[in-house]
């Protein structure tokens, strides 16, 4: 019976790639053992524990960005990380950046409303710093190191 259930919990267990949601998908990276996934979606509803954060639906939204950062070696979604996007213009250059807050959703990730000015080519640099967390001594060198990954994305 345990060897049953635990077959079960493993293939229940997220892997890398899920989402069934191909046509959102901006684009991945890997990047040494994590695997950085980005998703832009039409705005939607958030609620914050803390109150009103980013734009919401309905207020000057064009999409909602949302970032995937997965351990390869772990096979684990990462908690705690700062995530930040840096979004840039291609057309007229100009760059803005938004914190993208810890989400709970399908799987663990990290997203924010935004508002893109118009249609055409935008470069996404997504961000990835490690947590500030307490470790175990065995563990000081998991998520210790800073990661960055570049996408292109087409707003039409």
């Amino acid at each position: 019976m345990w060897v049953w259930l635990s077959l079960v919990f493993l293939l229940l267990l997220p892997q890398s790639g899920w989402g069934g949601h191909e046509g959102a998908r901006v684009g991945v990276s890997t990047v040494g053992n994590l695997e950085i996934s980005l998703y832009a979606w039409e705005p939607q509803h958030v609620l914050h524990s803390k109150g009103p954060g980013h734009p919401e639906r309905g207020e000057s939204t064009t999409h909602h960005l949302d970032v995937r950062v997965y351990d390869l070696n772990r096979r684990i979604y990462i908690p705690y990380l700062k995530v930040k996007a840096i979004i840039s213009d291609r057309t007229t250059r100009r760059e803005f950046a938004v914190e993208l807050e810890p989400m709970i959703g399908e799987w663990l990730h990290y997203g924010a409303n935004i508002a893109l000015p118009h249609k055409g080519t935008y470069a996404i640099v997504v961000d990835v710093q490690p947590p500030d967390i307490a470790r175990h001594r065995h563990l000081a060198d998991v998520w210790d190191t800073p990661a960055q990954a570049l996408f292109t994305y087409q707003y039409r």
